[in-house]
Protein backbone atom coordinates (compact mmCIF):
# COMPACT_ATOMS: atom_id res chain seq x y z
CA UNK A 1 0.00 0.00 0.00
CA UNK A 2 2.93 2.35 0.99
CA UNK A 3 4.43 1.52 -2.49
CA UNK A 4 1.30 1.67 -4.66
CA UNK A 5 -0.07 5.21 -3.28
CA UNK A 6 3.46 6.87 -3.12
CA UNK A 7 4.99 6.12 -6.45
CA UNK A 8 0.92 6.72 -7.88
CA UNK A 9 0.67 10.24 -6.42
CA UNK A 10 4.22 11.29 -7.50
CA UNK A 11 3.42 9.83 -11.15
CA UNK A 12 0.23 11.63 -11.34
CA UNK A 13 1.63 15.09 -10.01
CA UNK A 14 4.56 14.92 -12.61
CA UNK A 15 1.35 13.71 -15.09
CA UNK A 16 -1.05 16.90 -13.86
CA UNK A 17 2.49 19.44 -14.11
CA UNK A 18 3.30 18.47 -17.44
CA UNK A 19 -0.23 17.87 -19.08
CA UNK A 20 -0.72 21.60 -17.39
CA UNK A 21 2.13 23.14 -18.30
CA UNK A 22 1.86 22.14 -22.26
CA UNK A 23 -1.72 23.27 -22.40
CA UNK A 24 -0.50 26.70 -21.10
CA UNK A 25 -1.71 26.48 -17.50
CA UNK A 26 1.05 27.42 -15.05
CA UNK A 27 -0.50 27.27 -12.02
CA UNK A 28 0.00 23.74 -12.24
CA UNK A 29 3.44 24.13 -10.57
CA UNK A 30 1.81 25.14 -7.20
CA UNK A 31 1.95 20.82 -7.16
CA UNK A 32 5.90 20.52 -7.40
CA UNK A 33 5.83 20.87 -3.97
CA UNK A 34 4.11 18.03 -2.82
CA UNK A 35 5.93 16.02 -6.00
CA UNK A 36 9.24 17.21 -3.93
CA UNK A 37 7.86 15.58 -0.61
CA UNK A 38 6.46 12.37 -2.34
CA UNK A 39 9.91 11.94 -4.06
CA UNK A 40 11.99 12.49 -0.87
CA UNK A 41 8.89 9.63 0.58
CA UNK A 42 9.98 7.92 -2.29
CA UNK A 43 13.60 7.88 -1.29
CA UNK A 44 12.88 6.93 2.35
CA UNK A 45 10.75 3.76 0.42
CA UNK A 46 13.99 3.03 -1.50
CA UNK A 47 15.89 2.87 2.05
CA UNK A 48 13.82 0.55 3.30
CA UNK A 49 13.91 -1.97 0.40
CA UNK A 50 17.98 -1.69 0.62
CA UNK A 51 17.33 -3.19 4.03
CA UNK A 52 14.44 -5.68 3.05
CA UNK A 53 12.16 -4.27 5.73
CA UNK A 54 9.36 -3.97 3.52
CA UNK A 55 8.95 -7.25 1.23
CA UNK A 56 9.30 -10.41 2.28
CA UNK A 57 11.56 -11.49 -0.32
CA UNK A 58 14.87 -9.96 -1.40
CA UNK A 59 13.85 -10.09 -5.14
CA UNK A 60 10.97 -7.95 -4.18
CA UNK A 61 12.59 -5.45 -2.44
CA UNK A 62 15.90 -5.26 -4.84
CA UNK A 63 13.28 -4.50 -7.70
CA UNK A 64 10.99 -2.63 -6.54
CA UNK A 65 14.31 -0.65 -5.39
CA UNK A 66 15.64 -0.47 -8.77
CA UNK A 67 11.95 1.10 -9.30
CA UNK A 68 12.39 3.92 -7.22
CA UNK A 69 15.68 4.74 -8.42
CA UNK A 70 14.61 6.00 -11.66
CA UNK A 71 12.21 8.41 -9.75
CA UNK A 72 15.23 9.81 -7.14
CA UNK A 73 17.85 9.51 -9.17
CA UNK A 74 19.39 7.27 -6.90
CA UNK A 75 20.74 4.12 -8.15
CA UNK A 76 19.60 1.54 -5.66
CA UNK A 77 22.83 -1.19 -5.94
CA UNK A 78 25.37 1.23 -5.27
CA UNK A 79 23.40 2.87 -2.49
CA UNK A 80 22.23 0.30 -0.73
CA UNK A 81 26.10 -0.86 -0.27
CA UNK A 82 27.38 2.21 0.58
CA UNK A 83 24.40 2.60 3.21
CA UNK A 84 25.02 -0.44 4.23
CA UNK A 85 28.79 0.24 5.35
CA UNK A 86 27.29 3.13 6.92
CA UNK A 87 25.44 1.32 9.64
CA UNK A 88 28.16 -0.65 10.24
CA UNK A 89 30.54 1.94 11.07
CA UNK A 90 29.13 5.79 12.17
CA UNK A 91 30.29 7.34 14.66
CA UNK A 92 33.37 5.22 14.90
CA UNK A 93 36.33 7.46 14.77
CA UNK A 94 38.17 4.98 12.80
CA UNK A 95 35.75 4.07 10.19
CA UNK A 96 35.91 8.06 9.17
CA UNK A 97 37.02 9.36 5.47
CA UNK A 98 34.38 7.50 3.18
CA UNK A 99 32.67 9.23 0.41
CA UNK A 100 29.55 8.41 1.11
CA UNK A 101 29.29 9.69 4.41
CA UNK A 102 30.20 13.73 3.74
CA UNK A 103 27.12 14.65 5.65
CA UNK A 104 27.47 12.21 9.00
CA UNK A 105 31.61 12.32 9.25
CA UNK A 106 33.54 14.70 10.89
CA UNK A 107 37.48 15.88 11.68
CA UNK A 108 38.84 16.11 14.94
CA UNK A 109 39.89 19.33 16.66
CA UNK A 110 43.66 18.06 16.70
CA UNK A 111 43.31 16.94 12.84
CA UNK A 112 42.34 20.60 12.12
CA UNK A 113 44.92 22.34 14.29
CA UNK A 114 47.23 19.99 12.34
CA UNK A 115 46.15 21.40 9.24
CA UNK A 116 48.06 24.14 7.43
CA UNK A 117 46.65 27.69 6.48
CA UNK A 118 45.31 26.83 3.07
CA UNK A 119 44.23 23.39 4.44
CA UNK A 120 42.57 25.09 7.29
CA UNK A 121 40.83 27.80 4.93
CA UNK A 122 40.22 24.95 2.30
CA UNK A 123 37.62 23.11 4.96
CA UNK A 124 36.21 25.86 5.91
CA UNK A 125 35.21 26.89 2.30
CA UNK A 126 33.86 23.17 1.81
CA UNK A 127 32.12 22.82 5.46
CA UNK A 128 30.19 26.63 4.61
CA UNK A 129 26.79 25.68 5.65
CA UNK A 130 24.87 27.22 2.92
CA UNK A 131 27.27 25.74 0.15
CA UNK A 132 26.94 21.76 2.10
CA UNK A 133 23.01 22.39 2.34
CA UNK A 134 21.83 24.88 -0.70
CA UNK A 135 24.47 23.87 -3.40
CA UNK A 136 25.87 20.77 -3.01
CA UNK A 137 22.58 18.42 -2.93
CA UNK A 138 21.30 18.92 -6.28
CA UNK A 139 24.49 18.09 -7.56
CA UNK A 140 25.03 15.05 -5.37
CA UNK A 141 21.53 13.54 -6.72
CA UNK A 142 22.25 14.72 -10.57
CA UNK A 143 25.97 14.36 -10.96
CA UNK A 144 27.77 12.51 -8.63
CA UNK A 145 25.41 9.39 -7.93
CA UNK A 146 25.49 9.14 -12.29
CA UNK A 147 29.32 7.68 -11.29
CA UNK A 148 30.10 4.57 -9.35
CA UNK A 149 32.08 6.57 -6.73
CA UNK A 150 34.22 5.27 -4.08
CA UNK A 151 33.86 1.68 -5.20
CA UNK A 152 36.07 -1.09 -5.62
CA UNK A 153 36.54 -3.36 -8.84
CA UNK A 154 34.96 -5.81 -7.30
CA UNK A 155 31.47 -4.27 -6.94
CA UNK A 156 30.33 -5.27 -10.37
CA UNK A 157 26.81 -5.16 -9.43
CA UNK A 158 26.98 -2.05 -8.08
CA UNK A 159 28.67 -0.59 -10.74
CA UNK A 160 26.54 -1.87 -13.18
CA UNK A 161 23.28 -0.25 -11.55
CA UNK A 162 25.09 2.85 -11.65
CA UNK A 163 24.97 2.61 -15.72
CA UNK A 164 21.67 1.03 -15.74
CA UNK A 165 20.03 3.64 -13.58
CA UNK A 166 21.56 5.92 -16.12
CA UNK A 167 20.26 4.64 -19.36
CA UNK A 168 16.85 4.34 -17.62
CA UNK A 169 16.87 7.81 -16.62
CA UNK A 170 18.38 9.14 -19.79
CA UNK A 171 15.71 7.60 -21.64
CA UNK A 172 12.98 8.97 -19.59
CA UNK A 173 14.05 12.45 -19.92
CA UNK A 174 15.16 11.92 -23.19
CA UNK A 175 11.34 10.96 -23.87
CA UNK A 176 10.21 13.91 -21.94
CA UNK A 177 12.19 16.79 -23.17
CA UNK A 178 10.83 15.73 -27.14
CA UNK A 179 7.26 15.69 -25.83
CA UNK A 180 7.20 18.62 -23.54
CA UNK A 181 10.47 20.31 -24.62
CA UNK A 182 13.67 19.94 -23.07
CA UNK A 183 13.22 23.66 -21.30
CA UNK A 184 10.17 22.63 -19.84
CA UNK A 185 11.78 19.20 -18.46
CA UNK A 186 14.86 20.42 -17.27
CA UNK A 187 12.42 23.46 -15.01
CA UNK A 188 10.08 20.46 -13.72
CA UNK A 189 12.63 18.72 -12.81
CA UNK A 190 15.05 21.03 -10.46
CA UNK A 191 11.60 22.61 -8.64
CA UNK A 192 11.04 18.85 -7.67
CA UNK A 193 14.18 17.44 -7.08
CA UNK A 194 16.26 20.61 -5.50
CA UNK A 195 13.72 21.33 -2.64
CA UNK A 196 13.59 17.09 -2.26
CA UNK A 197 17.57 16.74 -2.01
CA UNK A 198 18.13 19.72 0.48
CA UNK A 199 15.22 18.19 2.63
CA UNK A 200 16.66 15.07 2.42
CA UNK A 201 20.56 15.78 2.93
CA UNK A 202 18.91 18.18 5.87
CA UNK A 203 17.04 15.03 7.24
CA UNK A 204 20.52 12.64 7.35
CA UNK A 205 22.26 15.83 8.59
CA UNK A 206 20.48 16.54 12.08
CA UNK A 207 19.74 12.76 12.41
CA UNK A 208 23.84 12.29 12.94
CA UNK A 209 25.65 15.23 13.61
CA UNK A 210 24.21 17.51 16.26
CA UNK A 211 25.12 18.89 19.02
CA UNK A 212 25.47 16.04 21.94
CA UNK A 213 26.52 13.61 19.24
CA UNK A 214 28.93 10.94 20.58
CA UNK A 215 31.50 9.37 18.73
CA UNK A 216 33.43 6.34 19.73
CA UNK A 217 36.73 4.63 19.55
CA UNK A 218 36.78 1.38 17.43
CA UNK A 219 37.57 -0.70 20.08
CA UNK A 220 34.49 -0.12 22.20
CA UNK A 221 32.18 0.80 19.31
CA UNK A 222 28.74 -1.30 19.04
CA UNK A 223 25.95 -0.42 16.95
CA UNK A 224 22.86 -0.31 19.23
CA UNK A 225 24.97 1.82 21.63
CA UNK A 226 25.80 4.18 18.87
CA UNK A 227 21.92 3.95 17.76
CA UNK A 228 21.24 5.85 21.70
CA UNK A 229 24.35 8.35 21.20
CA UNK A 230 24.91 8.82 18.12
CA UNK A 231 21.75 9.79 16.44
CA UNK A 232 18.84 12.07 16.83
CA UNK A 233 14.96 11.94 17.06
CA UNK A 234 13.53 14.69 14.55
CA UNK A 235 10.24 15.50 15.75
CA UNK A 236 8.47 16.62 12.57
CA UNK A 237 4.73 18.25 12.00
CA UNK A 238 2.56 15.41 11.14
CA UNK A 239 2.48 16.28 7.42
CA UNK A 240 6.50 16.33 6.96
CA UNK A 241 6.75 13.14 8.96
CA UNK A 242 4.28 11.04 6.37
CA UNK A 243 6.28 12.91 3.42
CA UNK A 244 9.64 11.76 5.18
CA UNK A 245 7.89 8.26 5.97
CA UNK A 246 8.78 8.53 9.84
CA UNK A 247 12.50 8.76 9.23
CA UNK A 248 13.33 11.17 11.99
CA UNK A 249 13.03 8.32 14.35
CA UNK A 250 16.16 7.22 13.10
CA UNK A 251 17.72 5.99 16.29
CA UNK A 252 15.55 3.47 16.36
CA UNK A 253 16.01 2.80 12.73
CA UNK A 254 19.52 2.10 13.38
CA UNK A 255 19.02 0.21 16.67
CA UNK A 256 17.35 -2.59 14.17
CA UNK A 257 17.26 -1.63 11.07
CA UNK A 258 15.03 -4.52 9.49
CA UNK A 259 12.00 -2.68 11.37
CA UNK A 260 9.81 -0.78 8.55
CA UNK A 261 9.05 2.74 8.35
CA UNK A 262 5.60 2.87 9.72
CA UNK A 263 6.42 0.90 12.85
CA UNK A 264 9.28 3.09 13.93
CA UNK A 265 7.72 5.42 16.27
CA UNK A 266 5.02 2.69 17.46
CA UNK A 267 8.88 1.21 18.51
CA UNK A 268 10.00 4.10 20.15
CA UNK A 269 7.18 4.89 22.38
CA UNK A 270 7.09 1.15 23.11
CA UNK A 271 11.07 1.11 24.17
CA UNK A 272 11.80 2.85 27.48
CA UNK A 273 15.60 2.29 26.56
CA UNK A 274 14.95 4.96 23.31
CA UNK A 275 13.18 7.93 25.21
CA UNK A 276 16.39 9.65 26.22
CA UNK A 277 17.91 10.15 23.21
CA UNK A 278 18.58 13.58 21.60
CA UNK A 279 15.19 14.90 20.15
CA UNK A 280 15.25 17.76 17.92
CA UNK A 281 12.61 20.02 16.59
CA UNK A 282 12.13 22.11 12.80
CA UNK A 283 14.25 24.82 14.91
CA UNK A 284 16.81 23.04 16.22
CA UNK A 285 17.44 21.54 13.14
CA UNK A 286 17.74 24.82 11.72
CA UNK A 287 20.51 25.79 14.41
CA UNK A 288 22.49 22.64 13.78
CA UNK A 289 22.65 23.00 9.98
CA UNK A 290 23.94 26.45 10.76
CA UNK A 291 26.37 25.06 13.30
CA UNK A 292 29.44 22.99 12.23
CA UNK A 293 30.57 20.63 14.62
CA UNK A 294 33.81 18.56 15.01
CA UNK A 295 34.92 16.10 17.41
CA UNK A 296 37.19 17.11 20.63
CA UNK A 297 38.89 13.81 21.54
CA UNK A 298 40.11 15.62 24.70
CA UNK A 299 36.98 16.55 25.92
CA UNK A 300 34.98 13.84 24.44
CA UNK A 301 32.10 15.93 22.57
CA UNK A 302 31.81 17.80 19.85
CA UNK A 303 32.58 21.55 19.87
CA UNK A 304 31.32 24.34 17.60
CA UNK A 305 33.81 25.07 14.50
CA UNK A 306 33.57 28.76 15.22
CA UNK A 307 34.53 28.00 18.96
CA UNK A 308 37.90 27.28 17.63
CA UNK A 309 38.83 31.09 16.52
CA UNK A 310 41.01 31.88 13.95
CA UNK A 311 44.48 31.68 16.32
CA UNK A 312 44.23 28.06 16.62
CA UNK A 313 47.96 26.57 16.03
CA UNK A 314 48.40 25.77 12.42
CA UNK A 315 51.90 23.70 11.29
Amino acid sequence: MQVSTTIFLLLLCYALIYVGIYHGHYSVLLLAPIASGLSVRTFVLQHDFGHGSLFRTAWANDWAGRLCSVLTLTPYDHWRRHHGIHHGSWNNIASRGKMSNIYSDCITVAEYRAMSTMQKLSYRIASQPFLSMFVMPPIIFFLVYRYPFDTPKGWWRERLGVHLTNVAILLIYATLGHVVGYATMLMVSVLVIYPASVFGIWLFLVQHKFEGVHWEADATWNSFDAALTGCSLFKLPHVLQWFSASIGYHHVHHAAPGIPNYLLEACHHANPVFHNVKTLGLRDSWAEVWSHRIWDEDAGRMVDFRTLGRAAPSS
